[in-house]
């Protein structure tokens, strides 16, 4: 007989974002310690992982492979979710989209245009009336037609979950186990990861319950999904963050410089690298930043420890260090995938990445979500913004201050942008001299933009998922199909018609 007394979740990890969110965080624990057995779903599961390294997996009922399902894509439907993105950004008025747009279109053939041409006009069409979500639907069609959710199926009723839990919302890994649980009526809560995933990316799709960073988020939310409630929408803050204010994760400075590889005591600026497909000519700047420091008489003193941003595999930046003996890489978990950029985090790595801005003398970056990081910890925050620099690498997507996810920081004051070489250079030197400088402004940033940052947002997430599990709205004695949930021929045709009349 099926023990009806303990409720179980299914938790899809498809980053390495996800397992240190829900695994090293304490969210996992606090779940299973409220008598809830946790099912994780991986990208990438055991035996490859390390035990000893990520202990908190022991605590897990079962891990399985978060698998691809069966199948291929449809002919034409990059091209209709091309289409369903510019309807959305437009009938929101979503500045990201036209940024990122002209950014990944500048090397764009003229055949590579003229196909994003009529992209563009078609989802200026598909802004108005009730098109959007009728092509989203037809979007979801047309998935199901290329891709068989049998055996994901087959899965989640072994398993028979209380609730499915999509931790990467933007992931394409977990549409289908999305997809499939509402199939069988599983509700499915998700959590915003980033926040830029509401305004950086296209429509979402429909979710039970949504948990937030911040009181903007949950706002912005409803705007765009106005199908949604209020009280699908919990601000819980992000478990990123509460690494952050627990001294057992900052180590001291010798052993940082030691992880770090650089002498003891050494004082340094951290430059976070921004993604390799936002900043191509970013190891040059790096390489003519680190020159000029070798000229100044008060930064030739001081070290510039590059982190790598986590899905870089590093091959670009292998030659920078010999351009300087200033330059110091780090790396992040190890070597990234250079396929699909999967790494497994540890507690060190994390440890590892709090330390290096915590010993800082200031972040450096381009649009960095480490900006936050830095912020929390103090420690000031850098931009650099040389899209009127002349005698600057140009492949570096500046205009991306300008997105609706980054713009409110700038306007903060939280973070000082350097918009050109002299003064970069004076922003580092009272960095030095005066890191009090823009405190409060980096506070009132982060209370702004991280939700609430006690330290505490772990618990708070797993007591939200606790109360939804709570509720009870799927019985345990067995899933079935449930019709309200499909995307059937007959049901999209029937929508389709009645909007032609």
């Amino acid at each position: 007989m099926t023990d009806t007394t303990r409720r179980s979740i299914v938790v899809l990890l498809p980053s390495g974002f996800s397992i240190r969110n829900v695994v090293h965080s304490g969210v996992l624990e606090a779940l299973v310690q409220g008598d809830i057995d946790v099912h994780l779903f991986l990208q990438h599961c055991p035996p490859s992982v390390k035990w000893s390294e990520c202990p908190g997996f022991f605590l897990a009922s079962s891990c399985s492979p978060l698998s691809p399902p069966t199948g291929h894509q449809i002919k034409g439907r990059p091209f209709l979710n091309g289409v369903i993105h510019k309807a959305f950004s437009q009938r929101y008025n979503i500045k990201s989209y036209g940024l990122y747009r002209n950014w990944f279109q500048r090397n764009f053939t003229t055949v590579e245009r003229l196909r994003s041409t009529v992209i563009e006009g078609l989802g200026t069409l598909a802004q108005h009336g009730p098109f959007l979500s009728v092509l989203s639907a037809f979007s979801e069609y047309l998935y199901r037609r290329g891709y068989e959710l049998t055996a994901i199926k087959t899965k989640l009723r072994q398993l028979e979950p209380d609730l499915v839990w999509s931790t990467m919302c933007v992931s394409p890994l977990e549409y289908p186990y999305v997809l499939a649980a509402q199939d069988l009526g599983i509700p499915v809560v998700t959590s915003i990861l980033s926040f830029d995933n509401l305004t950086s990316r296209s429509l979402l799709p429909n979710y039970d319950h949504y948990l937030v960073w911040n009181e903007r988020m949950r706002r912005q939310l409803l705007r765009l999904y106005p199908k949604v409630s209020s009280d699908q929408v919990s601000v819980t803050g992000t478990p990123q963050f509460d690494f952050h204010l627990k001294p057992a994760w900052t180590w001291s400075r010798s052993k940082t410089c030691a992880w770090l590889g650089i002498a003891p005591n050494t004082r340094y600026f951290l430059y976070a690298a921004s993604h390799d497909s936002l900043a191509p000519a970013e190891p040059a700047l790096v390489t003519q930043l680190s020159r000029l420091m070798e000229q100044d008489q008060v930064l030739k003193e001081y070290q510039l420890v590059v982190r790598l941003h986590p899905h870089d595999d590093g091959s670009r930046w292998r030659n920078v260090p010999n351009q300087s003996k200033l330059i110091t890489l780090s790396r992040v978990c190890g070597s990234a995938s250079k396929t699909d950029g999967w790494q497994m985090p540890k507690q060190d790595d994390q440890s590892f990445l709090i330390s290096s801005l915590a010993h800082s003398e200031a972040c450096l970056n381009i649009v960095s979500t480490m900006a936050l990081d830095a912020a929390i910890l103090d420690r000031p925050v850098i931009g650099i913004d040389f899209v009127g620099e002349r005698s600057s690498p140009r492949d570096i997507m500046y205009e991306e201050y300008a997105t609706d996810h980054y713009a409110p920081l700038v306007e903060s004051g939280g973070l000082r942008l350097a918009l050109d070489w002299t003064q970069l250079m004076s922003l580092m030197r009272a960095a030095i001299v005066s890191p009090q400088q823009d405190r409060e402004r980096r506070l009132a940033m982060v209370n702004a933009e991280c939700g609430p940052i006690d330290g505490h947002a772990s618990e708070r997430i797993a007591g939200t998922v606790a109360a939804l599990i709570r509720r009870g709205v799927v019985a345990r004695d067995g899933l079935t199909e449930s019709p309200r949930r499909v995307v059937s021929d007959s049901n999209l045709v029937t929508r389709i018609n009645s909007i032609s009349h």
